[in-house]
């Protein structure tokens, strides 16, 4: 770890800061982890591992990590990003809409989640 980097022991203490302080983990608590070790059904997942690649320094500022992913997965098995939550030096979060939206608040955020997932469940 470099000037501005994390340990993975560092970026868990800033998910479960992030997911608290954001109000995210009470919508997130109510799906099911997404396992990659077997099979699994159509359905929406939350995913909240850390890449270590985030944590890496580019020595002008802090890293800030991807700390919990949520994803559908089709009756094919392809997983669909639909939105995520980055946090920043224990200073702020972004909760994101796909790859390019940011969303005010955890409820809002929530809902437009499942507006997207419905969307995909309902394309044939």
């Amino acid at each position: 770890m470099r000037k501005y980097g994390l340990s993975m022991q560092e970026a868990k203490k800033l998910q479960e800061w992030a997911l608290k302080d954001s109000g995210a983990d009470k919508y997130l608590k109510a799906i099911p982890e997404l396992l990659t070790t077997k099979k699994i059904k159509p359905c929406i997942y939350v995913d909240y591992s850390i890449d270590e690649s985030d944590l890496e320094d580019d020595g002008i500022d802090y890293c800030t990590p991807e700390i919990a992913s949520v994803c559908a997965v089709s009756k094919e098995g392809k997983i669909t990003h639909l939105g995520g939550i980055r946090a920043y030096n224990w200073e702020t979060y972004w909760l994101e809409l796909r790859d390019d939206g940011e969303v005010d608040t955890a409820e809002n955020w929530w809902e437009l989640i499942n507006e997207e997932y419905e969307k995909l469940k309902n394309i044939k």
